[in-house]
């Protein structure tokens, strides 16, 4: 996954270094699926209006068919949920966050495909009661134990990350400025705590600590 983290960081500065000046939300989603189009990466960037958010706020939904990349289909599908003006304009700041939501989406469902090629795109797929049950799933804690590795990289050394792993729980309040160092790690111990499924969690991160290269990692 390596290279693939080093490419995609590369398309996120390139796409950033390119708008200096603020630009419209409806050009920065065309530039990036620009981007990702040019160095060929299989993901589908769609937009859709969400009247129900906040205003001037969006979120981004993801997922991976393995259906369709058994089929040779594009098999990710990036959502970007918003509720603006599509002229509204983004700034530095909300560009490089917008661009951060997106790294990480796309490397999420992309760990999720390099789960599915290892069983030969069988479909996987369990039927959860609820939440917790979706969070327990052994592909879901090793794809956010990728993506909350991504996240701690993202603002600390990798000794650091290392040394906090056996205090998952200290380091799930951690913040930077106002915000979790990992909101994703932060809800994984809300959600149950210091118990198996977490420390299942934490041995998968170190994993990840250790094979990431923390200079790949958009910031």
């Amino acid at each position: 996954m390596n290279f693939l983290v080093e490419q995609l960081n590369y398309v996120c500065q390139q796409i950033r270094q390119a708008h200096f000046e603020p630009v419209t939300f409806k050009q920065l989603i065309h530039a990036t699926r620009r981007e990702l189009k040019k160095y060929n990466f299989d993901v589908i960037l769609k937009t859709k209006k969400d009247k129900n958010l906040d205003l001037n706020r969006f979120y981004i939904h993801a997922f991976y068919d393995a259906e369709d990349d058994k089929e040779n289909e594009i098999p990710i599908e990036i959502v970007v949920y918003y509720n603006f003006d599509l002229i509204n304009c983004f700034d530095e700041p909300q560009i490089t966050e917008f661009l951060i939501e997106i790294f990480d989406a796309i490397l999420h469902e992309y760990k999720h495909r390099s789960q599915s090629s290892k069983r030969n795109f069988q479909t996987y797929f369990q039927n959860h009661a609820d939440y917790k049950g979706y969070l327990q799933d052994p592909d879901e804690i090793d794809a956010y134990a990728f993506s909350i590795a991504i996240d701690l990289l993202r603002y600390w050394p990798k000794y650091k990350a290392q040394r906090y792993m056996s205090r998952i729980t200290v380091m799930s309040k951690m913040r930077h400025n106002l915000h979790y160092i990992s909101p994703t790690l932060q809800m994984y111990v809300h959600t149950f705590g210091f118990c198996n499924v977490t420390k299942s969690l934490a041995k998968k991160i170190y994993k990840h600590l250790q094979t990431l290269d923390k200079d790949s990692i958009f910031v």
